[in-house]
């Protein structure tokens, strides 16, 4: 069987792509490279992830900002019309964290939920510097 040939995604596409999702994985860099499967709020444009103030990845954020967030889809999972066809789409978004303080007006702006008593959130939004994509068609019998 012939493997899948490569196919460019489009900036409408991968924009399209990132909006029907809502996770992926986040990864770190550092002494130990580190890549943990997060959800994510896509609000007008801005990539915003919403954690517990406790755990690993807030030590990696504090010791280097700087990330790659992946988000991917196989075959029958993708749901963006002109990508049904394809066999696997992947899109990788590249910057650096900026946290949002709670009660911040950007904390408004991106209605994230008021956390209950007792739960210590916290949020971050991704500026983006890169956004790539790779996706790849189904192979020809």
């Amino acid at each position: 069987m012939p493997a899948p040939s490569k196919r460019q995604v489009t900036d409408a596409e991968k924009e399209a792509f990132i909006a029907s999702n809502k996770f992926g994985v986040l990864c770190f860099s550092g002494a130990k490279a580190y890549a943990v499967p997060v959800a994510y709020k896509y609000f007008k444009g801005t990539m915003i992830f919403v954690m517990q103030r406790a755990g690993r990845k807030l030590g990696y954020i504090d010791k280097n900002k700087n990330v790659c967030f992946n988000i991917w889809q196989m075959g029958d999972q993708i749901t963006v019309p002109g990508l049904k066809d394809l066999r696997y789409v992947s899109v990788l978004l590249e910057g650096a964290l900026e946290e949002i303080k709670l009660g911040s007006p950007d904390w408004s702006l991106y209605e994230l939920p008021t956390p209950p008593p007792g739960v210590n959130l916290a949020a971050f939004k991704l500026n983006t510097s890169t956004i790539g994509a790779t996706a790849a068609t189904q192979p020809t019998k």
